[in-house]
């Protein structure tokens, strides 16, 4: 299977451009005080093109067959990997799922930078990485739908505590489910103007308090 790159900032790296040029010519005709201005932002806007059409531009490559995973810095073979992990970062970070190579938990892709769905990448992972593909947002579940009220719990927060109960309950150590547990038990949570309902967000933070409890 072979990704295409999503080129998402190609139009605006265009329009930022044009402004700067036309920014440019203004100043070239221009005899008023405002000239200078007009000169320093014309070639920021150029520059700042430049920069988005230098990442727009890059090469990209990303395939992933029965032999391995090919990057634009060639191919690394199943043999090589032991692990290639589907995870999300830390709310309330929005960058989205990515793919990470271990040895060296090493992201090698974001699927938000590609048009194929996620959903594909997964079944063609499933089916070249076999028992070394791991999807951790799946295995994690859904997250829960809170409703969102005024005078309610800043979302960041409650969401970057459950996910430290999720990880802890599928792959923390003692230490670890403990030291989650304590923080779930007086949890550092904010009340905003528009956040998670609490009497949705309370008895959910008690159940994962509950499962993280040691065992017997």
């Amino acid at each position: 299977m072979q990704l295409r790159r999503r080129r998402r900032s190609l139009a605006l790296a265009l329009l930022i451009a044009g402004a700067g040029v036309y920014a440019l010519v203004c100043a070239w005709n221009s005899d008023s005080g405002g000239r200078l201005i007009a000169a320093v932002g014309g070639l920021f806007a150029l520059v700042l093109s430049g920069i988005l059409l230098r990442e727009e531009l890059r090469p990209f490559r990303f395939t992933i067959g029965p032999d391995g995973i090919t990057t634009r810095e060639g191919r690394q073979d199943w043999a090589a990997i032991d692990r290639v992990v589907l995870d999300e970062p830390v709310p309330p970070s929005v960058s989205g799922p990515h793919l990470v190579l271990q040895p060296g938990d090493r992201i090698v892709l974001k699927l938000q930078d590609v048009r194929q769905p996620q959903s594909e990448i997964v079944a063609a992972l499933h089916e070249h990485a076999g028992a070394r593909f791991e999807d951790r947002i799946a295995r994690r579940g859904p997250k829960p739908p809170f409703a969102t009220v005024l005078r309610g719990y800043e979302p960041g927060r409650v969401d970057r505590l459950i996910r430290r109960a999720q990880d802890a309950l599928l792959w923390g150590d003692a230490a670890e489910r403990a030291e989650v547990r304590a923080a779930l038990e007086e949890p550092d949570l904010l009340v905003v103007t528009r956040g998670y309902d609490p009497v949705e967000v309370e008895p959910h933070l008690r159940k994962l308090h509950a499962r993280l409890a040691p065992e017997r």
